[in-house]
């Protein structure tokens, strides 16, 4: 079944990451309509990230910021705004199972034993 972004969705990274997140999701089998709305909203976070990253482009890190007489250098709300952004999609990749540490290649390689045989630093 092919799975396509929200119509709001428009920025071509957005899509990007909308169908390489559904693509894992596919491998792991893990696709389900509340598996899709997170992918949704990790699709709209990231348009929302190149907006900001868009506006820091144009008007830079720091924007002059006039208060009647007063006139001062202020820092861009944008980078703010893009520190907050890779938080939540970090936290959607977390509840969607795909980030690093919950990857299926790293699991497959932990024990779950609890180690208790020891390792070779031990026997020196």
């Amino acid at each position: 079944m092919e799975h396509k972004p929200k119509k709001e969705i428009k920025h071509r990274a957005a899509k990007k990451l909308f169908e390489i997140i559904i693509r894992e999701l596919e491998l792991d089998d893990n696709l389900s309509d509340r598996t899709i709305m997170i992918t949704d909203n990790l699709a709209l976070l990231e348009q929302m990230k190149q907006q900001h990253i868009e506006d820091i482009k144009q008007r830079g890190v720091v924007e002059l910021f006039k208060n009647g007489t007063q006139e001062m250098y202020r820092q861009n709300k944008s980078v703010d705004a893009i520190i907050k952004i890779i938080e939540h999609q970090r936290k959607l990749q977390a509840e969607l199972k795909l980030t690093p540490a919950s990857d299926r290649k790293v699991s497959g390689v932990v024990d779950p034993g609890g180690g208790d045989q020891g390792d070779s630093f031990t026997a020196f």
